[in-house]
């Protein structure tokens, strides 16, 4: 059911997550006094006219939110909030998509580093440690881990 653009005293929506959700978007990009602001509006990040001026475009372009684990997330972090660059997505998704997130390419594929160690069963940071201490990709994901005995103190 889409809902009509109506003030608020007539959708009733104000105090929803997706409300919530769409309000802070705005703030962000639009408050140049928000905390926030230097990462988005203060870095070209901007909310599309049709979400900018209603909510209820807003929700009918998302849907309501599959759950409380799921906030807003841009599908490109460089592009726009706007229908097409913009998802429900949780804290995992958004951690995988976000521009700080270490890329590895290996065997023509570009995966997380994160997804790496999930495919090759080496933690996270065994495969990062190695990566900074210089180690080849391809021996970073490959190399068995060194298992070290445990300390047994002498009496």
């Amino acid at each position: 059911m889409r809902l009509a653009n109506r003030p608020y005293e007539l959708h009733r929506k104000r105090r929803t997550a997706e409300y919530t959700v769409w309000a802070g978007m705005v703030q962000r990009c639009e408050d140049s006094r928000c905390r926030c602001y230097p990462h988005y509006g203060g870095r070209g990040i901007r909310v599309c006219d049709q979400w900018r001026r209603s909510f209820i475009a807003f929700l009918n372009d998302m849907g309501p939110r599959p759950s409380s684990k799921h906030s807003l997330d841009r599908i490109d972090n460089n592009g726009n909030y706007e229908p097409g660059n913009c998802r429900w997505a949780t804290a995992q998704d958004q951690q995988r998509n976000s521009s700080w997130t270490r890329m590895i390419e290996f065997n023509g594929e570009t995966r997380p580093l994160i997804e790496w160690a999930e495919i090759t069963g080496i933690e996270f940071r065994t495969i990062w440690k190695r990566l900074d201490l210089g180690w080849p990709v391809v021996k970073a994901l490959t190399s068995p881990i060194r298992r070290h005995k445990p300390y047994v103190k002498r009496k």
